[in-house]
C-alpha cells in the first residue's frame, strides 16, 4: 500500500473492501447492494451467507461465479449467527485481505450509489487521513440520524439513561461537533450503527471483532463504543447517503409499542432491550435514577404510546401480560449481564 501522505482518492476507493451480511431469501435485495457497491467504487465485496437454505446459498454462490472471485469472497455460516456473528466473519475476512485499508459495512436492504463512497474517502482525506478516524453514512430511515441532523440530537449512552430517555435530560445537554471544509460536513456521533460504516481494518487489530453474544440488536452500537471509547472519532458524513429498500421493524403501523408487537415476535423485542440494557450499565452512575427512567419509559413510552395501546391492553390482558412477561425478562437479564438465557436464537 502506498503511504498516507501519499493516498488519492482511486487508491482509497480501491483499497475499501466492502462487507454485505444476509440472511433467510433475500437475494433480491442482496443483488442490489452488490452492485451498488461497485458502482459506488469499493475494490472488493466479501459476501456473508448467515446460514441460508441451500437453495438460496447456491444462488448466492454464483454472485461470485457473476462478478469473479477477484472482485467477491463468498463466506458462507452454517447457522444464522444473528447480526453479530455475520459480520464478525464479514470483517474477519476483509481484513485478512492484504488489499484491503478501509472495510465499509452494508446491510443487505442498503444500496449506495455514485457518490456514497467517494464522499466518504474525500472527506477522510481531508480530514488528514487518520487511521483513528472512522465515518458513516447518512441514512434517512434511521430515527437516530435524523434527529442528529435536524436537532443536533447527540447519538450517545447519556448517564442513567433508558433507551435515551432520562429525567435528568433538561441537564444533560450535549454539544453535537461538527466538521466541515470544502463542501463536506459531519456531525460526530459516540456510536452508530453497521449499515454505512466505513474504517480503517487497523480498528480490527485494536478492538477486535462484533461480540457474538449480542447476536441480535445494538451490537453495532457496542461495537462503535468500543472505537470511540479507545480515543477513535466516529462521524455521520451528510455527504454521503444510504438508500434503505426496507423499513425498520420498529416502524411498522400499530397502536402498540414495537416491543408488544405480536408480528415482531419475541426474538425482536428480546435481544433488543436485553442488548440496549447490559450496554447501558456502564453509563449508569445512580441506579435508583436509572430504575426511575426505565419505570417512567415503560409507562409512557410503551403503555401509554397511544389511547389504542391502553384499550387493547384493557381487552387483552393475558395476551398483554406474557408479552410484557417477555420485556421484563429482558430487562432483567440485562442488568444481570447474562447471555446465556436459552431463547432460541432464530
Amino acid at each position: 500500500m502506498s503511504n498516507i501522505s501519499t493516498l488519492t482518492e482511486q487508491a482509497v476507493l480501491d483499497g475499501t473492501c466492502a462487507v454485505i451480511v444476509t440472511y433467510d431469501k433475500r437475494l433480491p435485495f442482496v443483488e442490489q447492494v452488490l452492485r451498488g457497491a461497485f458502482v459506488a467504487g469499493a475494490g472488493h465485496v466479501v459476501l456473508v451467507d448467515n446460514g441460508t437454505e441451500p437453495a438460496v446459498a447456491q444462488a448466492l454462490k454464483s454472485c461470485t461465479v457473476l462478478w469473479g472471485t477477484g472482485w467477491v469472497t463468498y463466506t458462507r455460516l452454517e447457522q444464522n449467527g444473528g447480526s453479530a456473528e455475520g459480520f464478525a466473519a464479514g470483517i474477519a475476512a476483509a481484513a485478512q485481505r492484504p488489499d484491503t485499508r478501509h472495510i465499509w459495512l452494508l446491510d443487505d436492504d442498503t444500496v449506495a450509489d455514485t457518490s456514497t463512497l467517494k464522499a466518504l474517502t474525500q472527506t477522510w482525506l481531508l480530514m488528514g487521513a487518520d487511521p483513528s478516524c472512522c465515518l458513516s453514512s447518512f441514512r434517512q430511515d434511521k430515527r437516530t440520524y435524523i434527529k442528529l441532523v435536524e436537532r443536533h440530537k447527540p447519538n450517545v449512552i447519556q448517564e442513567n439513561s433508558f433507551f435515551g430517555f432520562s429525567v435528568q435530560a433538561p441537564f444533560q445537554k450535549k454539544t453535537v461537533p461538527v466538521w466541515q471544509k470544502e463542501g463536506p460536513d459531519c456531525l460526530g456521533m459516540e456510536m452508530g450503527a453497521y449499515g454505512g460504516l466505513w474504517f480503517h481494518k487497523d480498528w480490527v487489530r485494536r478492538i477486535g471483532l462484533p461480540d457474538a453474544r449480542f447476536f441480535l440488536y445494538f451490537d453495532d452500537y457496542d461495537y462503535t463504543l468500543r472505537i470511540t471509547r479507545q480515543g477513535g472519532a466516529l462521524w455521520m458524513c451528510r455527504n454521503s447517503v444510504l438508500k434503505d429498500l426496507e423499513s425498520s421493524w420498529t416502524q411498522a403501523a400499530s397502536c402498540l409499542h414495537p416491543w408488544l408487537q405480536a408480528p415482531q415476535g419475541i426474538n425482536r423485542s428480546y435481544f433488543s432491550v436485553r442488548n440496549r440494557v447490559v450496554i447501558e450499565q456502564n453509563s449508569v452512575r445512580c441506579q435508583p435514577v436509572y430504575f426511575l427512567n426505565i419505570a417512567l419509559f415503560l409507562i409512557i413510552k410503551v403503555f401509554c404510546k397511544s389511547p389504542g395501546s391502553i384499550l387493547y391492553h384493557l381487552r387483552h390482558p393475558l395476551r398483554m401480560a406474557r408479552r410484557w412477561n417477555g420485556v421484563f425478562r429482558a430487562i432483567q437479564y440485562g442488568l444481570a449481564g447474562n447471555f446465556e438465557n436459552g431463547l432460541p436464537r432464530t
